[in-house]
């Protein structure tokens, strides 16, 4: 079946707008969602098949009215948790509110809302944006790399848990992508962010890639692989084995 709408968390700018936008170019009806109603109201201007709706993903109430909203769009639906958040700081000196936030953004939020709307879901697709920060720990960062191991353990869990429910879940991880986020961990002092040097690297080798190009990417998986290849492949954009399915400029400009 083909997906005729999708949720967008983190959908006000970077990586989520850009992907509103090429579904809504694809003919997709698409939800934006984030806490800041101006921006969310700018990418909804770019096409009638986008709608906004201001809420923050970890609150509660939040939760439940975008999956009520969520409910009312065109099925089969998806869900694209694009929302997250880099703590900055070292773990002996991190605070509790500041871990806690953390994980309610990248962990507790994506399970929360996977959930709510798990009714609304078959025939439908949920895609994590997953990050190699799970694996590889940066000094000064390592409660967001706790954050995306975690992430990478629920989106497995639902995988398992939905095998048998026609609900399909997947995540892939876009590399460094030149985003708000970024920027801002990027805009340290290396005495804040000892791992920021790492990351410039990749900026220096000219390994950064846009929105733009991710979005065509989730675009493709969330509306055009089958059901069990979508499942089933860890996706990764720097794999070049599928480049050739929808990748039609080079990846690093």
């Amino acid at each position: 079946m083909v997906i005729r709408s999708v949720l967008i968390t983190g959908g006000g700018s970077g990586l989520g707008a850009a992907l509103a936008i090429e579904l809504a170019r694809r003919g997709c009806r698409v939800l934006v969602t984030g806490r800041r109603t101006g921006a969310l109201e700018a990418v909804a201007r770019q096409s009638t098949n986008i709608q906004a709706l201001t809420a923050d993903v970890t609150g509660a109430d939040d939760q439940a009215m975008l999956a009520k909203a969520f409910s009312k769009l065109p099925a089969p639906r998806a869900i694209f948790h694009g929302a997250g958040y880099f703590q900055i700081g070292k773990l002996d000196t991190l605070s509790i509110v500041d871990w806690q936030r953390s994980f309610d953004t990248n962990v507790t939020a994506r399970w929360a809302l996977s959930t709510k709307c798990e009714p609304h879901l078959k025939g439908g697709r949920v895609l994590f944006v997953g990050s190699d920060s799970g694996r590889n720990v940066r000094v000064g960062g390592a409660a967001y790399s706790v954050a995306q191991a975690a992430s990478e353990t629920l989106r497995r869990s639902l995988q398992a848990e939905w095998a048998d429910n026609d609900i399909a879940v997947a995540g892939f991880k876009p590399g460094l992508v030149d985003t708000d986020l970024v920027r801002g961990f990027l805009s340290l002092s290396d005495q804040d962010f000892p791992a920021r040097p790492e990351f410039q690297d990749y900026i220096d080798r000219g390994e950064c890639s846009t929105p733009d190009t991710i979005a065509a990417f989730a675009a493709w998986l969330l509306l055009e692989v089958d059901g069990g290849r979508f499942r089933s492949t860890d996706w990764d954009i720097r794999d070049t084995g599928h480049h050739d399915e929808w990748l039609r400029e080079p990846l690093y400009k």
